[in-house]
């Protein structure tokens, strides 16, 4: 039996709103706009390339699924990991996050911080 370890696949996190799906705005909860061609396309690159997909929002599991199902979006986890619970599961484990609205810290000063 070989006993190489296996290399762990890493997970890239996708926000959904403005990220997978075009997003003008709240206009309520089951709303949702098409999704982003290029995100798309990246997310199936990555599968392609071993990597695992999550994604992260603020909406409902079952909606995701059925989002993804219906525009053909590969994911294997959806708000959560469930082999990687930690602490904390609100925030996912990841290798890297994908979003609209994330600020990058690279050791900037807090005046530097509180601008962007």
């Amino acid at each position: 039996m070989d006993e190489t370890p296996k290399p762990k696949r890493k997970t890239v996190a996708f926000d959904f709103d403005a990220v997978i799906a075009t997003y003008s705005g709240f206009v309520g909860k089951e709303y949702v706009e098409e999704p982003i061609p290029e995100t798309v396309k990246a997310i199936k690159i990555l599968k392609e390339k071993g990597f695992k997909i999550l994604i992260h929002s603020t909406r409902g599991d079952e909606f995701l699924k059925k989002y993804c199902e219906k525009y053909e979006i590969p994911h294997d986890f959806i708000n959560h990991r469930p082999d990687k619970c930690g602490d904390n599961p609100g925030k996912p484990i990841a290798f890297v996050y994908v979003d609209d609205r994330a600020l990058r810290f690279t050791g900037q000063k807090a005046e530097v911080l509180v601008e962007e």
